[in-house]
């Protein structure tokens, strides 16, 4: 009762909401869906036939002449390399997961303007968000434990007299609190916060470390209908209906050379749904070509999301102090959240050489920085201002490529996605949550997909299989320094993907 009398009295005027390096992963688009689709690079936009188009231009489920049922499934090979100075750590992760279960029902029409009116429903992983990355190093200098009293200078308190109540007071920093509770004996000898009387870190670390592992992802059931008027112009539209399953767990530690001096741990988890629109169209210019343009435009996904978290710290003291005990704030701190991703924009074109091949080319553009917190708190509007700051529109080119042999297809496409940040991006802790305690932030430059595949048509049946690699580099920072730009570690991601398509039609 304490605990929820604090949270309404206080919280106008505290940034409760996410920061944008927690909500990017889960707004973030991603290339997945059947094997067919995934083997031509996801470019099918205008070539449509594939019940994955559902989620990018929902009128290529119009092409379809028959009843179409498949179940995609995946094996996943991950990859990080870190380095930070002069060393090196690389993280791997490998696991299992179902990508998607689609049924199209094929109606077709005797009217002389109307040919077919198409039925589809699919479920699909839209973003998966397991991973493990693991860096260390020398500190070089720097020290979380700077951020940390730069938070405490923020809003300060008198360290003789703390006490759990203090956790109540959204004013005060959690990490700034659970530092101050582990370096207690040495405040009452007279030093200043963290720091001695002439500014020096009373423990100054010789390494630093981080690790982290995620788990869950964004799952999307998709629900179509689609019509073919006299093919020549195809029209679709898509009701998307979006679940996040999210949890990180964050470790960060500083030693010297007698050991460690702490280390701070975070548990964050996020759950909620949303809603969106995905309208598109295909049309054939001209009447004897197999040439086709699409267009498509997806609405924002509205989520409503509900986040979890606490914190613990192994302190200097030797003692473990733990945000859930019940004289501190009595359990995981909860908080709702309404946020809106970009609008999305599609434009693409394919043409069928004969029976043979098919080549397919788009064009996506979302502006991240649009992504909304829609609670209009100062904490809300503190962050929407950080978006619009260090995100941007990010740019994504594919294309994709089909040849036939009898009932043999193979298959290959191609990605490039510009970077979302812009040159520069940090994460600020003066506007996060006071309860937020990771300061670490990735900031990811463009990324580069390649994709194989190949098909076999028996009869009705048909079984796909496609491999998919997605690189891209970035910048991770354990903390931002404002004071002494830190150096970031550099990292690569090397994601490695085998799945498997089967099917029928009849």
């Amino acid at each position: 009762m304490r605990k929820t009398l604090y949270l309404l009295l206080l919280m106008p005027f505290c940034a409760l909401a996410q920061n944008m390096y927690d909500i990017f992963p889960l707004v973030e688009g991603g290339l997945s869906g059947t094997a067919r689709f995934v083997g031509m690079g996801g470019s099918m936009s205008a070539l449509g036939g594939d019940v994955s188009v559902i989620g990018t231009n929902p009128a290529g489920v119009a092409l379809y002449r028959s009843n179409d049922l498949n179940f995609t499934a995946s094996a996943n090979f991950d990859n990080v390399k870190v380095k930070y100075g002069s060393d090196n750590v690389k993280s791997d992760k490998s696991y299992g997961m179902v990508n998607n279960v689609g049924f199209v029902l094929s109606n077709e029409i005797k009217d002389r303007y109307l040919k077919f009116v198409n039925f589809g429903i699919s479920y699909r992983r839209n973003k998966d968000l397991s991973a493990n990355f693991e860096m260390f190093g020398k500190a070089g200098g720097f020290s979380q434990q700077y951020i940390i009293n730069a938070l405490y200078r923020g809003c300060p308190f008198e360290v003789q007299e703390l006490n759990y109540s203090m956790y109540d007071v959204l004013g005060y920093n959690w990490m700034a609190l659970l530092m101050a509770e582990g370096y207690y004996d040495g405040f009452m000898k007279g030093d200043d916060f963290i720091v001695d009387k002439n500014g020096a870190l009373l423990y100054e670390p010789d390494d630093m470390g981080f690790y982290s592992e995620e788990r869950g992802g964004v799952d999307e059931v998709e629900l179509n209908v689609a019509a073919n008027f006299n093919e020549w112009l195809y029209l679709g539209m898509t009701v998307g209906l979006s679940n996040i399953d999210y949890t990180r767990y964050s470790y960060y530690y500083e030693d010297d050379k007698f050991g460690e001096i702490y280390s701070l741990d975070k548990s964050h988890s996020i759950e909620g749904h949303g809603i969106n629109v995905k309208l598109g169209a295909i049309i054939r210019p001209f009447k004897y070509s197999p040439f086709k343009i699409g267009l498509s435009v997806h609405t924002p996904t509205w989520y409503e999301l509900t986040e979890s978290y606490y914190s613990t710290i192994a302190a200097v003291d030797g003692y473990i102090y733990d945000t859930r005990d019940p004289q501190r704030y009595d359990g995981e701190i909860n908080s709702k959240h309404k946020v809106s991703t970009p609008w999305r924009f599609n434009v693409s074109a394919s043409y069928t050489f004969g029976t043979r091949l098919a080549i397919n080319a788009e064009y996506e553009y979302a502006d991240y920085s649009t992504v909304e917190f829609e609670r209009k708190t100062k904490g809300s509007l503190a962050q929407n201002k950080e978006i619009g700051r260090n995100l941007k529109a990010q740019h994504t080119f594919r294309v994709g490529a089909e040849y036939r042999i009898k009932d043999f297809s193979i298959r290959a496409g191609y990605n490039y996605q510009t970077a979302p940040f812009e040159k520069g991006a940090y994460k600020n802790m003066d506007n996060a949550n006071v309860s937020d305690t990771s300061t670490d932030y990735i900031n990811k430059f463009e990324k580069n997909i390649f994709t194989l595949g190949a098909g076999y048509r028996y009869k009705n049946f048909y079984i796909d299989v496609a491999y998919m690699l997605q690189t891209q580099k970035a910048d991770f920072y354990p903390f931002y320094d404002t004071e002494y730009v830190n150096p970031a570690a550099d990292v690569e991601f090397a994601d490695n993907s085998v799945m498997a398509t089967f099917g029928m039609r009849f």
